[in-house]
């Protein structure tokens, strides 16, 4: 068989060119925001789209980025079971670490979902850096929280089922899952011992 070539229009010739040329304008763009050889600060980037997934882009390409969170409780329309999702904690906004350049800030805006970078009007204006180590401060802080501030409850915990099948029977915390809001209670039954897992929130603290 004879190879074909397909005849390629000096229009789309051009379209190619100019599409190399961006892609590697773009390329440069992004290593001048992730360089590290100049003077560095916090920017805060409005995104127009989940935050967290475009923090996670430009920490992929080399860039900091910082994308706080927080953990809220949905319950499941179907079986009502609780479970937990990590949703942004100040909305569209990421805070993002580059080289006080034009450069480096056009390289931040050339990523998928960042709207901008918020300043006066002409240039970005760098965040404090006291308010970015209280910012800092505040992520530690969420990320060492402990269980039973998290959950309110500690390991030994004596609770009460309310409802279900283990209404009224109280029982012993020995195993909780934060993440998963549950806890594995056990119980004596009929002179046995048996385990049982509950979500947390359908527990009553006694002691």
């Amino acid at each position: 068989m004879m190879a074909v070539r397909p005849e390629i229009s000096e229009r789309e010739v051009a379209a190619l060119r100019r599409a190399r040329a961006k892609a590697e304008l773009v390329n440069w763009l992004r290593g001048e925001a992730a360089a590290r050889d100049g003077q560095m600060a916090w920017y805060v980037a409005r995104t127009n789209w989940s935050a967290d997934s475009v923090a996670a882009d430009l920490r992929t390409a080399g860039i900091e980025a910082v994308c706080p969170t927080r953990r809220i409780w949905k319950r499941h329309p179907r079986s009502q079971r609780r479970y937990s999702v990590e949703i942004p904690a100040i909305g569209n906004y990421v805070f993002v670490r580059t080289v006080i350049a034009s450069s480096a800030w056009l390289g931040i805006m050339s990523f998928d979902g960042v709207d901008c970078l918020l300043g006066n009007g002409e240039t970005p204006v760098p965040v404090l850096n006291a308010e970015m180590a209280n910012i800092m401060a505040m992520l530690e802080e969420s990320s060492s929280c402990p269980v039973e501030q998290v959950t309110g409850l500690m390991l030994g915990d004596t609770v009460l089922h309310p409802v279900g099948t283990m209404a009224e029977l109280r029982g012993t915390v020995i195993e909780i899952d934060a993440e998963k809001r549950e806890a594995l209670i056990s119980t004596v039954l009929f002179g046995r011992e048996m385990s049982t897992r509950c979500g947390i929130d359908d527990l009553e603290k006694l002691s």
